[in-house]
């Protein structure tokens, strides 16, 4: 370029206007601020689009993780808990609160044993299908507790482990398994699964057996129920169950024998179901015929109309003693319709207790029921009261006969009084009438002031290292204190108080209290269709469809 030209631009740029030179260099450098801040903006959204993409992978891995969990977890419980929803009125497919407490302390390996196919049990009866429920709420309380059932046809092999049982369809075997120190076993029957009416009872009593012997003669429980079982009210699994596992558990059960054979007027039926209940053993001998057993802890005497004669009460002197061993309870029911006892009573009388005539009056209604006789006593002694719940128990007691005191202390024999009435009470003589004793309120008034329904007499004998060993003797002034009505009523505490006066004196301090279960009402029980659709819902149906949502989801987020 010649120097004229390079002149003549130079002056056309001068030319240009300041506000154009000004435009274009804004222009200028937006353009280049532009473009490093695409390149940054490219930079933040790839890196933010890899971090959501990172937590959305993770929280699928998660949670997939946790559907996998969930699954297992689920898959044991079905295995391991069959489902089952008890929604009946008095929850009769679940177990009592005490016995649950007591299962869960069971610390040696139990295993029961049904002999019969399970479908063939549980199809069998509503009662059955409750055991079947009961059973296996055990096993879920504790490992320890294991149940089988055992077709007796097809399992000649486990038979012969049973061999000294008569097993026959339906029975249930309770054991602990072998071990050194204790092997123990413990045999239940469909009878014992299930309460009969009182009525049903009383018909029975008057024949002079008992159901089980009624269900003997029938030749075998379910041939008794096909007949009889109209007359069931109520399930006594939960009862059942738990005792068998009080007695097999314990390798030195309390052992309670009732002397028969001198016309007894008790009626002690729902006393024995209770010991039963709570893991005691008991039998019964004619004390005529038969000797006292060795094993006996308790020996009962149910207000026998009879005397008893001088061999038989050698037979409890002896017993007491124990060969200078002590350590037993004799317990002496009277009765206001027993006859005259001399025999009895001189034998009392070794021991500072006296039974006398007439019956136990309340001058005021708030201390007796629907009559005078029919009493209500808060005096209790404070002794073996461990296992009585009711900061206030009350006794319930009916025509009771007065218990007196001859002395406190002679030689190595104390007694004390247990129940008393108020110091309001008083004792009327009974008219006789047709050969029976009746409360007449014109009789005449025998005693007044504070009267003794129960009183216990302690004989005391000291080993050389100068232990002390006792066998006491409880007298009861009245047998509706042990009758089947009054110790099922809830609202006084007849049951607790005599259960724990026991389990005391006996050193057995685990009583539990287990009532029969009506099983009246309406039942929702889940069949097996049932409970494998839900079974099948929790663990595959429910978690495939989270996992193809959150599937969805997770593409959609990674495709934005």
């Amino acid at each position: 370029m010649s120097k004229l030209e390079k002149i003549n631009e130079s002056q056309e740029n001068l030319s240009t206007p300041v506000e154009d030179l000004l435009k274009q260099a804004v222009s200028e450098e937006k353009i280049k601020e532009d473009l490093p801040k695409d390149k940054n903006n490219k930079k933040k959204t790839e890196h933010k689009k890899l971090k959501h993409g990172f937590m959305s992978t993770a929280f699928t891995v998660v949670f997939i993780a946790v559907i996998v969990l969930v699954n297992v977890v689920a898959t044991a419980l079905f295995d391991r808990y069959p489902i089952t929803l008890d929604l009946t009125e008095n929850n009769v497919f679940s177990i009592s609160e005490e016995s649950e407490e007591y299962v869960k302390k069971i610390d040696m390996d139990v295993l029961i044993t049904v002999f019969a196919k399970e479908d063939d049990f549980t199809n069998l009866a509503t009662y059955t299908r409750q055991a079947d429920e009961v059973m296996k709420t055990y096993c879920k309380y504790n490992n320890h507790i294991s149940y089988r059932y055992v077709d007796i046809d097809s399992n000649p092999d486990v038979m012969k482990n049973y061999s000294g049982d008569s097993i026959s369809q339906y029975d249930i075997i309770v054991e602990t398994n072998p071990t050194k120190d204790v092997q123990r076993t413990r045999k239940l029957t469909l009878i014992d699964l299930v309460k009969f009416t009182d009525e049903f009872n009383e018909n029975v009593a008057q024949y002079g057996v008992t159901v089980e012997q009624m269900a003997e003669q029938s030749g075998s429980a379910l041939n008794f129920l096909g007949y009889y079982g109209g007359y069931v009210e109520a399930s006594n699994a939960d009862q059942a169950f738990t005792s068998a596992f009080m007695t097999v558990t314990d390798p030195d059960p309390v052992v309670v024998t009732l002397l028969t054979g001198r016309d007894e007027i008790a009626d002690l039926s729902y006393f024995q179901t209770l010991l039963t209940a709570n893991g005691y053993t008991v039998n019964s001998v004619d004390i005529g015929t038969e000797e006292i057993p060795e094993d006996t802890d308790i020996a009962v005497i149910p207000a026998p109309k009879t005397d008893y004669l001088s061999e038989e009460l050698k037979k409890l002197d002896d017993f007491l003693d124990n060969d200078g061993q002590m350590s037993k309870q004799l317990i002496y029911v009277a009765s206001v319709q027993q006859e005259e006892t001399p025999n009895i009573d001189e034998f009392l009388a070794d021991y500072g207790i006296e039974v006398g005539d007439g019956v136990i009056c309340e001058t005021y209604s708030s201390n007796y029921y629907s009559q005078p006789f029919q009493t209500i006593s808060s005096e209790l002694s404070d002794k073996f009261m461990q296992d009585v719940t009711t900061s206030d128990p009350k006794l319930l007691i009916f025509a009771s006969r007065p218990v007196n005191l001859l002395f406190d202390e002679k030689g190595k024999i104390a007694t004390e009084a247990y129940v008393k009435s108020t110091s309001d009470a008083f004792v009327r003589a009974l008219q006789t009438s047709n050969g029976q004793k009746q409360y007449d309120e014109t009789s005449e008034t025998l005693a007044k002031g504070q009267q003794n329904y129960v009183a216990v007499s302690s004989r005391v004998s000291f080993k050389d290292d100068a232990e002390a060993l006792y066998s006491n003797v409880i007298v009861l002034g009245s047998e509706q204190i042990l009758g089947n009505t009054y110790l099922q009523y809830n609202q006084y505490q007849n049951r607790e108080y005599m259960l724990s006066l026991l389990n005391g004196i006996t050193h057995k301090t685990d009583g539990v209290v287990i009532e029969p279960k009506v099983i009246e009402g309406n039942l929702f029980d889940l069949t097996d269709s049932q409970k494998n659709v839900l079974k099948w819902t929790f663990i595959l149906i429910i978690p495939v469809i989270v996992l193809v949502v959150g599937t969805v989801i997770w593409l959609r987020r990674k495709n934005r």
